[in-house]
């Protein structure tokens, strides 16, 4: 049992000495009683927001209730989210507990116990100075009966009284002890042991064990606490309190993991200009869930706290000031001071992250209490919901950052390359002093610690394994669509390292080793998180080409496959998690066949040669239009325009050159209508650098009619693109693929629109091979000829 002077939350005693206390009881009420345990953990919060609101200095005159301040401290953005959450179901949940007498629930304890241990983590990184290390979150053990610990000092200062020996005094320490809490003397031996209470200590512990412990710790085999490299890596998992994203606070580690980017540059450019100034400022960083807003402020209130202390910042416009509010009236109260009224007399000065989609509700809302005409002209005048790309636009009081338009990839000629994941995972590698990855790795080595994750490290220092694995992760942006957070990229980092198996290395067989080795983890995990569920799709075991062919032929027919592997494998510790095959070669079918997918994979992501016979043609195309569509090479765009015309001929039918069908092709008479349109490239815009960090991320087409002003607009993405590829290598769309092609099937009916069928259409008798026009002729009156 955890002594007072080690349990859980003894960082917090100094700072929260009365929610210390609480905590402590909690834990010794948990497995006897929970309903009582469940109780502490509302007073532990209610202790700490108590030193909340003094620290803060808030007048709670109004605010008396649990409910009441976690609510004021949820609008005014001294907490996150998840600590809302963890503040509210300790809140509930004790609640309910101190009214209902029934209400008796282990498995709830052990959650509140994790939510205090996240309330506690987030109280003493904000609020505290102190230098003290914070224990990894650990379960509450079960402990000795408060009553016989008391009963066992009573007998031992009897025993040291009396100057008897455990033999003399045996009989008269067990006159008070009835025989369901026997205590025994071991003879020659002042070891007091309670044997009742051992039984139920160890049978309790084997019941939390199969049916608590289960929810409460990840399910990993052979897990060694005293792993410093599995204790840094796993701060970068969802699940570590780093994870917590907070406009106002920058922890230690997080800083260190910071990488600069472009947007930062920028906003710290304009902070400094606003600085400045005289009067009101509002800065508007616009995007959608998971860019990096709230990181970024965090680093800016850590870097520039005197300049960031003028504004007030709103992270979440989504957010209401008071349950009778909704989101549009909340912002409504926020900007009044950006009000057509108010602005030329204001000095407030405001940072709100607000969602695209939000503020373009907002600037078309019909507000009640104030007029923003100033506002949406400013927002419509950036061009922020145009084609263009719009990464800052400043006018008089008001600033603009488009998250939208910064990506976490960039663009070159070669394909597309990630400076930001590179350099994270440079921070995660690089074997220097400051790095505190590399730093717990030596120390594992000195402590002779060597598992999986070790090697997992190891492999992913290769320069070109890193590389393919940002590949993977762009594929998954470009092609699945997914939005990965820098905190999704972490937590994929840290799933590809940290294996199901942390034996020592020694222990595993090469099978054991090859299924908890990076390569494996990277493709055969689909269950761990979003990101490599989609990674998944692009396992070059899938990928059935020559190269591959011939590697299964070499692995059938030739038995030195140590000469295979050299000239395959391009890693030392791959070809060390191999080295058991090469005199073994006479597998079983299954059995070869998973050695074949481990094979494969470490080929992928080690040798350049093997990975780019295997990479998807429309995917490098794509990216390859996407540059140049980017850099405005119109050239490259023509060509793109003239493919892309021969496409809607493909999809649609023709029945002459330039000659669009209009009835169903299997109709006993074909009818079309001349195409003549002209491309639109008034959007393009042109950049001549090398490698573009701002981008529009799809292809954006459009055609108008030549005799009017009307335009037809499309964006293909890659789902898109990789369909029209398909349809240009003369695959015919079925109704299927209409449906997942809506965009572009409309986009068709508009351009069909700017034809001439009103003046000109053409028939075909297939039967007769014969082809008719029928047009209106200078009087109006309609003409049939034969071509």
């Amino acid at each position: 049992m955890r002594s007072q002077n080690q349990f859980l939350f003894q960082f917090l005693s100094n700072a929260l000495p009365n929610a210390t206390q609480a905590a402590w009881k909690m834990e010794q009420l948990i497995y006897t009683d929970s309903a009582s345990a469940i109780v502490k953990a509302r007073l532990f919060a209610e202790e700490v927001l108590k030193e909340v609101f003094k620290i803060e200095e808030i007048d709670t005159t109004y605010i008396s209730s649990l409910y009441d301040k976690v609510l004021y401290i949820s609008n005014n953005g001294l907490i996150v989210k998840e600590i809302q959450h963890s503040f509210d179901t300790i809140r509930r949940s004790g609640n309910k507990a101190a009214h209902d007498g029934t209400y008796d629930d282990i498995t709830v304890a052990f959650q509140l116990h994790k939510d205090m241990y996240k309330i506690a983590v987030w109280f003493y990184e904000t609020y505290t100075s102190d230098q003290e290390v914070v224990p990894p979150y650990t379960h509450p053990k079960p402990g000795v009966d408060p009553r016989l610990i008391e009963m066992e000092n009573m007998m031992k200062t009897i025993l040291e009284k009396s100057l008897l020996s455990p033999t003399d005094s045996s009989n008269e320490i067990n006159k008070g002890i009835s025989t369901e809490e026997e205590v025994s003397v071991e003879e020659g031996s002042n070891e007091i042991r309670h044997t009742k209470n051992v039984e139920v200590e160890e049978s309790l512990e084997k019941e939390i064990e199969e049916y608590v412990l289960p929810g409460i710790e990840e399910n990993v085999i052979g897990v060694d606490e005293d792993s410093s490299l599995l204790k840094e890596i796993s701060r970068l998992k969802d699940s570590a309190k780093e994870a917590i994203e907070n406009a106002n606070e920058f922890s230690g580690f997080k800083e260190y993991m910071h990488v600069d980017r472009k947007i930062q540059k920028d906003l710290e450019s304009a902070l400094q200009n606003q600085s400045q100034k005289n009067g009101a400022s509002l800065i508007l960083l616009c995007g959608s869930v998971g860019d990096g807003k709230s990181h970024l402020l965090a680093y800016m209130n850590k870097k520039y706290p005197e300049m960031m202390n003028e504004y007030f910042i709103h992270n979440d416009a989504t957010e209401s000031f008071s349950p009778e509010k909704d989101a549009l009236e909340t912002l409504e109260e926020l900007l009044k001071p950006f009000s057509d009224e108010n602005i030329d007399t204001a000095n407030q000065k405001v940072i709100l992250a607000i969602n695209l989609g939000v503020l373009h509700n907002f600037i078309n809302h019909n507000h009640q209490t104030a007029n923003f005409d100033k506002l949406k002209t400013f927002v419509e005048s950036s061009n922020l919901f145009s084609q263009n790309i719009v990464t800052n636009y400043e006018s008089d009081q008001f600033n603009l950052f488009n998250f939208t338009d910064y990506h976490p990839y960039e663009l070159t000629a070669e394909g597309p390359v990630s400076e930001f994941y590179q350099s994270i995972l440079h921070k995660i590698c690089k074997e220097e002093t400051n790095n505190p990855f590399y730093v717990a790795s030596k120390r594992d080595e000195q402590n002779n610690y060597r598992t999986m994750l070790h090697e997992n490290y190891e492999f992913i220092k290769n320069e070109f394994v890193q590389k393919q694995i940002i590949s993977l992760v762009i594929q998954s942006i470009v092609r699945k669509k997914l939005v990965i957070s820098t905190r999704a990229f972490l937590n994929f980092i840290a799933d590809i390292l940290i294996c199901e198996n942390l034996n020592p290395i020694s222990k595993l067989d090469s099978f054991e080793k090859l299924k908890n080795s990076v390569p494996t983890l990277l493709f055969n995990n689909a269950e761990r998180s979003l990101v490599l569920k989609n990674i998944t799709h692009f396992d070059p075991i899938h990928s059935r080409t020559s190269a591959t062919d011939q590697l299964i032929i070499e692995l059938n027919t030739l038995n030195d496959w140590e000469t295979i592997n050299d000239e395959y494998v391009k890693d030392e510790n791959a070809r060390k998690w191999l080295k058991y095959f090469e005199n073994n070669n006479e597998l079983l079918p299954e059995i070869f066949s998973e050695y074949f997918e481990g094979f494969i994979r470490i080929v992928y992501l080690t040798n350049s040669k093997f990975s780019k016979s295997l990479q998807d043609e429309a995917y490098e195309a794509y990216m390859l239009s996407l540059f140049h569509f980017n850099t405005g090479d119109m050239k490259k765009i023509k060509d793109f325009y003239d493919e892309f015309k021969d496409i809607i001929y493909k999809w649609k039918g023709t029945i002459k050159k330039d000659y669009v069908l209009m009835s169903h092709p299997f109709d006993k008479y074909k009818l079309g209508q001349s195409f003549s349109v002209k491309p639109v490239v008034t959007h393009i815009n042109k950049q001549s650098e090398p490698t573009l960090y701002t981008f529009k991320a799809v292809i954006t087409v459009g055609y108008k009619n030549e005799n009017t002003s009307e335009e037809a607009i499309l964006d293909i993405d890659y789902p898109l693109y990789s369909l029209l590829a398909k349809v240009a290598d003369g695959y015919r769309p079925d109704k299927s693929d209409e449906d997942d092609a809506i965009k572009f099937t409309e986009f068709l009916e508009n351009v069909m629109k700017f034809g001439d069928k009103h003046k000109e259409l053409m028939i075909n008798f297939p039967r007769e091979n014969k082809y008719y026009k029928i047009k209106r002729d200078d009087f109006g009156s309609l003409v049939f000829e034969r071509e």
